[in-house]
C-alpha cells in the first residue's frame, strides 16, 4: 500500500487477496524544470532517495514524504527545509519518477529488478479522468499554511467562552462525570446546536476526498498545542476539540469542548475547523466543568450515589443522563460550584449528604453523548449475543463517492467501504484486538449458527457470522467476514465472543458490480481471466481510493445464500482516474454493454467462475 494517504496507510483498508507484492507498472510524464545542481539540492535529493528506497518502495505521496522529511531531519536540525519547488527539482533527476493522481503527486525511485504488470498497463488505457484538479498556486499554499499556524489558537479563544444557554434556571444534563467534585454539564437548549455542529462538519469534510494540499488535513508536525480543531470519533461523528499537548506516537490528547471528555486520537482523525466567520464557530463551548459543594473526602463516598441520582440505566444496560435544573451556578471560584435539582425539585447536593442504605457497587460512567467515550468506559460484556446490522440502502450516496476496495471475487462481486468512514475502521479493529485478548472472550462451547463472533483470519481479528460446521473438519466452521464480504473456514480455537456493549453495531462494507460492460462470451458468466484481472487491478492500485458512480436504478440489497443483505449497486468504478470497465475491454476480457457478441469461432476464453471461498489461502 502507498503510505501517502490516510486510506492507503490504514491497516483496515487493506485489499484482501492471495497475491501480494504488485507495484505500479508505468511512470508518467516527467515535470520539466530548470534543474538546481547546487550541493544543497543534491544533498536533499540523496536523503529523499534513501527515504523512498528504504521505507516506501511502492511509492509515496509527495505531501507525506515532506512530512516525514520534516519530522526526521528538519525538526531535529539534521537537514534543510525543502524549497517550494522541491518536487520539480527532485523529479528532474533521473533517479526519481513521478505519477500524478488528481491533486496528489506520487514519487518513486528507479530500482533494479522491479516486476512489471503483465496485462496492458492500467494507465495506458484511454479512460475518463475523474479528478482533474489543478496544482495549487504558491499563494494558495501560503494561505493554508497561515491558517494551520494561526487559526487553531484563535479558535481556542472562541471556545474558551461559555455558551450563553448555560445559566441558573436552565435545564441541563451531565455529559461526563468523574465524581461529584468534577463533572461536566451542558444546557438542554444547546442540544440542537450540538447535533447541528456535528452534521455541518461532516458535510464540510465529506467534500475533501480525495486528499488535497489545500484541504483541512493537519500533519503531525502542524498540530498546535492548546489549539482548537475538529475531530472524527470512532462512529464517524465530528466534534470540536482542543489539542491538550503535542502529538505522541502519532496520537493527540484531545478535550471535547462540547462534552468534556478527554481522549487520545490519531492525528489522521483531526482537521482544521472552519474560519471564524462560519456558524460552527459562532457559539462557545457547550460543556462546562463544575463541582458540587462537597468535601474531597465525601466525594469518594458519594460516587455511586451520585451516578444513581443523575443517570438512568436503559434496558440494554447503557446509562444515559437525566434532565436536571441548574439551581445554583457560582462562577466566582476557579471551578464553578453548582447545585442541581431533580424532577421532584430535590437538591442533588442535599440528597447526597443524607444517609442512605442503598449502595450500588459500580463506578461512575463517562457518559452517553460521545460514542468514543462510551466505548472506552463501558464494561465489556461477553455473556449476551452481539448484534450487528448491515447499513441500509437509504444511507448510501446516490452520486459519485470515494471508497476503499476491500475484496474482489470478480466483476460482479466487489466489496468496498466508503472512504468517509475512515478512520473509524482502524478504531474498530484496534478495539476488537484488545477485546479478543480478554479471558472472558474465550469460546467455551460450540459457536451457534447465525450468531456473530470474532475470528483470527489473515493475521488479524475479523467480525464474522457463523454459517455452518465444516463437512470435512469437525473442528472447523464456515464463517462470513462481515467487513470483507467473503467466506472462510476457521477452527473454534481461533474464534472469540464479541463484546455485546461495543458501539460498533454496523457492517461497514457494501457490494458492487462493474457497470457498463458484459462478458465477451455473452450471458452472465465471466471467465477465470476476468476474475483474476479484477483482483490485479485493485492490487496494482496499492490501496488508492476507488471512485464509485452508482448506475440506475441505484441501490438494493445483496442477495447471496448465507450472506447478509448489505447494500449493493451496479456502478462505474475508477481508480486514479482509470475506469476498470474500460480497462477490462482493453484487455479483451469484456465488451461494452450494447456491443454485439462475437461469433463462437472467435471465442478463446473458457468460462469459469471460481467460488469466492477461502480468500486467505486462495484454495477452493
Amino acid at each position: 500500500m502507498t503510505d501517502g494517504t490516510s486510506s492507503s496507510s490504514s491497516s483496515s483498508a487493506k485489499f484482501m487477496s492471495s497475491v501480494n507484492g504488485l507495484v505500479p507498472s508505468t511512470i508518467f510524464d516527467r515535470i520539466h524544470s530548470d534543474m538546481d545542481v547546487s550541493e544543497e539540492m543534491e544533498e536533499i535529493r540523496e536523503v529523499l532517495y534513501e527515504m523512498i528506497k528504504k521505507n516506501f518502495s511502492m511509492g509515496v505521496a509527495a505531501t507525506h514524504l515532506a512530512e516525514k522529511y520534516h519530522e526526521e531531519f528538519v525538526s531535529k536540525g539534521l537537514g534543510r527545509e525543502l524549497p517550494e519547488d522541491w518536487i520539480q527539482q527532485v523529479t528532474a533527476a533521473e533517479e526519481f519518477e513521478a505519477q500524478t493522481r488528481g491533486p496528489i503527486t506520487i514519487l518513486f525511485v528507479r530500482l533494479s529488478n522491479t516486476s512489471s504488470f503483465k496485462r496492458p498497463p492500467i494507465n495506458s488505457v484511454n479512460v475518463r479522468v475523474i479528478n482533474t484538479d489543478r496544482e495549487p498556486t504558491a499563494d494558495e499554499l501560503k494561505r493554508i499554511k497561515q491558517r494551520k499556524e494561526n487559526e487553531p489558537l484563535e479558535h481556542a479563544k472562541t471556545l474558551s467562552r461559555q455558551s450563553a444557554a448555560l445559566k441558573e434556571g436552565s435545564t441541563v444534563s451531565i455529559v461526563y462525570a468523574d465524581s461529584p467534585r468534577r463533572f461536566f454539564i451542558r444546557a438542554l437548549a444547546d442540544d440542537d446546536q450540538y447535533e447541528k455542529i456535528g452534521t455541518t462538519l461532516a458535510e464540510i469534510y465529506a467534500q475533501e476526498t480525495p486528499p488535497s494540499p489545500l484541504d483541512s488535513r493537519v500533519a503531525i508536525y502542524e498540530i498546535v498545542s492548546e489549539g482548537a480543531y475538529a475531530l472524527q470519533d470512532s462512529n464517524g461523528t465530528w466534534f470540536r476539540v482542543i489539542a491538550k499537548q503535542p502529538p505522541q506516537s502519532g496520537q493527540v490528547l484531545c478535550h471535547f469542548v462540547d462534552v468534556g471528555v478527554c481522549e487520545k486520537f490519531p492525528v489522521a482523525a483531526i482537521r482544521l475547523l472552519p474560519p471564524a466567520v462560519h456558524p460552527v464557530m459562532s457559539i462557545g463551548a457547550m460543556a462546562r466543568e463544575v463541582c458540587l459543594e462537597v468535601s474531597e473526602e465525601d466525594s469518594e463516598k458519594f460516587n455511586n450515589k451520585f451516578v444513581d441520582l443523575t443517570f438512568e440505566t436503559k434496558e440494554d444496560g447503557v446509562q444515559s443522563p437525566v434532565n436536571l435544573t441548574l439551581s445554583k451556578f457560582d462562577t466566582s471560584t476557579e471551578l464553578p460550584i453548582v447545585d442541581l435539582f431533580n424532577s421532584e425539585n430535590q437538591s442533588i447536593t442535599e440528597i447526597l449528604k443524607k444517609p442512605s442504605g442503598i449502595v450500588r457497587l459500580t463506578t461512575p460512567t463517562k457518559s452517553a453523548p460521545v460514542s468514543a467515550a462510551a466505548a472506552a468506559s463501558l464494561t465489556c460484556l461477553f455473556d449476551k449475543p452481539a448484534t450487528i446490522q448491515p447499513m441500509t440502502v437509504s444511507q448510501m450516496p446516490m452520486s459519485a463517492f470515494p471508497a476503499n476496495a476491500i475484496f474482489a471475487a470478480g466483476p460482479t462481486d466487489i466489496s468496498l467501504r466508503q472512504l468517509s468512514l475512515d478512520p473509524m475502521p482502524d478504531y474498530m479493529y484496534a478495539k476488537l484486538k484488545e477485546e479478543c485478548a480478554l479471558p472472558d472472550s474465550q469460546l467455551e462451547n460450540a459457536p451457534e449458527f447465525g450468531s456473530f463472533y470474532a475470528a483470527f483470519i489473515d493475521e488479524r481479528w475479523e467480525r464474522v457470522q457463523c454459517i455452518r460446521a465444516s463437512k470435512i473438519d469437525k473442528q472447523a466452521y464456515c464463517v462470513y467476514l462481515l467487513d470483507v464480504g467473503a467466506f472462510q473456514y476457521v477452527r473454534k480455537e481461533a474464534m472469540r465472543r464479541l463484546n455485546s456493549t461495543s458501539p460498533f453495531k454496523r457492517m461497514l462494507m457494501f457490494k458492487c458490480k462493474i457497470g457498463g460492460v458484459k462478458p465477451v462470451t455473452g450471458g452472465e458468466v465471466w471467465s477465470r481471466e476476468s476474475h483474476e484481472a479484477v483482483r490485479e487491478f485493485f492490487e496494482a492500485a496499492c490501496g488508492e481510493p476507488v471512485v464509485v458512480e452508482p448506475s440506475p436504478p441505484g441501490w438494493s440489497q445483496w442477495k447471496q445464500l448465507n450472506a447478509p443483505g448489505v447494500p449493493t449497486c451496479e456502478a462505474r468504478l475508477s481508480c486514479c482516474g482509470r475506469d476498470i470497465g474500460d480497462w477490462l475491454i482493453a484487455c479483451g476480457l469484456a465488451l461494452p454493454i450494447n456491443a454485439p457478441i462475437p461469433s463462437p469461432n472467435s471465442q478463446s476464453l473458457l468460462a469459469f467462475v471460481p467460488p469466492p471461498i477461502n480468500i486467505v489461502s486462495g484454495r477452493i
